[in-house]
């Protein structure tokens, strides 16, 4: 049986672990993800649709980076998207969708809609960004059954 003594240092070691768990997983800044970033679609043809092998993004452009949200815009070189803005989702960001996990665990995923530089009756394209904190990013983009295309992106150099 415990006594009283050792019930309070239980609870203060509970209450510190539990302190400790939000500070970790709270306090990710984001910020320096900011900046263009570029890289080319994953080969394998089982998670790609649409996109040949030479497609690639010339510049996914990140501004105002938080655990909120981000401004974007994109730029695919098939022309598919030029300068593109993303359109924010922004009630994922409060659904267990925003912390979506794939390989490698990213910090943080946010969802968009993309309006292609195409005339099509599948309308826009869903995008995921998803940031990992060694520095690189995955981007998805998802259109109906038409377009799939997994992107591995790194930060530009100047």
């Amino acid at each position: 049986m415990l006594t009283c003594k050792t019930s309070r240092v239980m609870r203060r070691i509970q209450l510190s672990g539990l302190i400790l768990c939000i500070v970790a997983t709270g306090c990710t800044d984001l910020r320096g993800f900011a900046g263009s970033w570029s890289g080319a679609v994953l080969e394998e043809e089982a998670i790609r649709q649409g996109f040949t092998l030479e497609t690639s993004v010339e510049s996914l452009t990140l501004n105002n980076v938080d655990v909120h949200g981000m401004r974007a815009s994109l730029t695919t070189s098939d022309g598919r998207f030029k300068d593109t803005p993303l359109t924010l989702i922004r009630k994922v960001g409060g659904d267990a969708l925003s912390s979506l996990t794939f390989d490698g665990h990213p910090l943080r995923s946010y969802f968009f809609f993309a309006a292609p530089n195409e005339e099509t009756p599948a309308g826009n394209a869903m995008i995921i960004i998803s940031l990992f904190g060694d520095e690189h990013i995955e981007m998805r983009v998802i259109r109906g059954n038409d377009l799939f295309g997994v992107f591995l992106l790194n930060r530009q150099l100047l």
